[in-house]
């Protein structure tokens, strides 16, 4: 008994320093829980205790509401920044970027439908919306109508307006009464008009379509279109810096923020709410990483995926841990190359590709987030909204890795971008920390998955690829690099004579 008390309390002590030493290395994040924590507080002494005017209320939210302005400002040259130089690393020479880009899409347009369905079907964010009465609920989901608003959006008159203005039809009805001159008219009958409009909010199909169409050109430029992208990677790095700064106001704006709902807070329903939605993501994330990937797996190469997956676990683990594919980036190559024997010039030339534009959970996330958010506040999507809000996580999610946005802060991204309320993302800030790991897991597995495919369905044309610098290998989930593996390996001890020093030496070169 004497000597198991110091060790219990050794490895209490030891447990609390790991704690501590995580806290301090996740200061903002720590920050930004504590002000959501702090927030429920106070927002639930003002409600309960301190009985305040819906004018006081204002004052509440108002440090919030610069912060959201503060946000509005660099959504539109994030977004089309962001879009143009995204995909800037793939090589349209190597024989397998066609095949990687392909294989991105494909898996991040299946990611956006499974979000979409899920919350479409279910919609987690509209329990309470039976009591009020919307009346665009009455309005046909799609028609010839909407149709022709997502053409019309295409085709902007004026980039800089497509930046606050886009194209929106109303359907006007118009009471016809009957009169004594015209007898066709027995009874009033209700006539429909359809009134052509801008409204506020980004164009953001006119603003994808044309960012895509200009990266094209830039390509085909040649030498000068480059120094054009190198432009907008500048506008790019410089907008990350901006919002740098602007999110070091996130806590103190998360605070208020949060203290401004919970006061305005009134149906308890919103708690459920987003349980449902958490476990609705987490389902869609499990569809996606154990069906549609290993089908596609397995429908490009007649192989068992499931292998793939065992062979890859560290790399999974990993991310689950540490929340972040770039951190998981090196443990994914080595376990690609020493456990799956893809050929490096596959791995080094996708997997850092892929960890910064391929991020299907991440994008799964966010559109199953925003449509959430519009669900709770009773907004009936039409399907150019839909659309337009999918192609915007789609987007946001390509290079997301790069841009600074903890906690709801995506989620306001797409909703501000495409004109909707995003207030309430705030609320889903404790539940993306929560999701982010599982987000993270199936964007390494989505990427690795993917290095599988190509270099199955390329073998015969690597050698037209240029090869890589040596990686470490990963046995037994340990790092042994090769300069470990030379300095085991001593030719001089090996040898017979010299012919086969000469052969050991050249061997150890290569």
């Amino acid at each position: 008994m004497e000597t198991n008390v110091p060790e219990e309390s050794g490895n209490g002590r030891g447990l609390v320093k790991k704690c501590w030493d995580a806290l301090l290395q996740n200061t903002y994040l720590a920050a930004i829980l504590s002000a959501v924590a702090l927030g429920v507080t106070a927002g639930l002494i003002l409600k309960f205790y301190i009985q305040i005017s819906e004018h006081d209320k204002q004052y509440v939210g108002f440090p919030g509401e610069i912060l959201m302005e503060m946000l509005q400002l660099v959504t539109v040259p994030l977004l089309l920044t962001n879009m143009i130089t995204g995909a800037s690393g793939l090589d349209a020479h190597r024989v397998t970027t066609g095949r990687a880009a392909a294989y991105f899409l494909s898996t991040t347009l299946m990611s956006l439908t499974i979000g979409i369905a899920l919350m479409m079907v279910f919609k987690p964010g509209s329990a309470h919306a039976v009591e009020g009465e919307d009346p665009e609920d009455d309005e046909p989901f799609f028609n010839v109508d909407s149709l022709m608003d997502i053409i019309r959006n295409m085709a902007p008159k004026c980039l800089i307006q497509a930046c606050f203005r886009k194209h929106e039809t109303d359907r006007l009805e118009y009471e016809v009464e009957s009169d004594e001159w015209n007898s066709s008219l027995d009874m009033n009958v209700t006539e429909v008009r359809l009134s052509v409009k801008y409204v506020d909010g980004a164009n953001i199909l006119g603003l994808i379509v044309w960012a895509l169409i200009f990266r094209i050109i830039f390509n085909r430029i040649g030498k000068d279109g480059k120094v054009l992208v190198e432009v907008f990677h500048a506008l790019n790095e410089a907008t990350k810096i901006i919002v740098d700064m602007i999110l070091s106001f996130l806590p103190v704006g998360v605070l208020f923020l949060t203290t401004s709902h919970v006061v305005e807070f009134d149906n308890v329903d919103t708690i459920f709410q987003i349980g449902n939605f958490m476990a609705l993501v987490f389902i869609g994330l499990i569809i996606h990483s154990t069906i549609v990937l290993p089908v596609t797996y397995f429908l490009c190469t007649r192989r068992n995926p499931y292998g793939v997956i065992k062979e890859i676990f560290p790399a999974l683990k990993m991310a689950l841990f540490s929340s972040s594919s770039v951190k998981t980036l090196p443990l994914t190559i080595q376990c690609c190359e020493s456990r799956l024997m893809i050929d490096k010039s596959v791995t080094q030339y996708m997997l850092p590709i892929g960890t910064n534009i391929n991020m299907d959970g991440t994008a799964l996330y966010e559109v199953a987030a925003a449509i959430f958010i519009t669900q709770i506040n009773n907004i009936h999507l039409k399907i150019g909204q839909l659309i337009a809000i999918a192609l915007t996580s789609g987007v946001c999610s390509i290079g997301s890795s790069g841009i600074p946005a903890t906690g709801g802060m995506t989620t306001m991204f797409v909703l501000m971008t495409d004109g909707l309320p995003a207030k309430e993302a705030t609320i889903l800030v404790v539940a993306e920390w929560l999701l982010d790991r599982c987000n993270t897991v199936v964007n390494v597995l989505g990427n690795c998955i993917g290095v599988a495919i190509v270099h199955q369905v390329s073998k015969g044309q690597l050698g037209e690829m240029e090869q890589g610098p040596p990686t470490p290998w990963v046995i037994d989930d340990e790092e042994l690099s090769l300069d470990m593996i030379h300095a085991e390996f001593n030719p001089e001890e090996l040898a017979e004579d010299e012919e086969d020093m000469f052969n050991a030496l050249e061997y150890q070169e290569s």
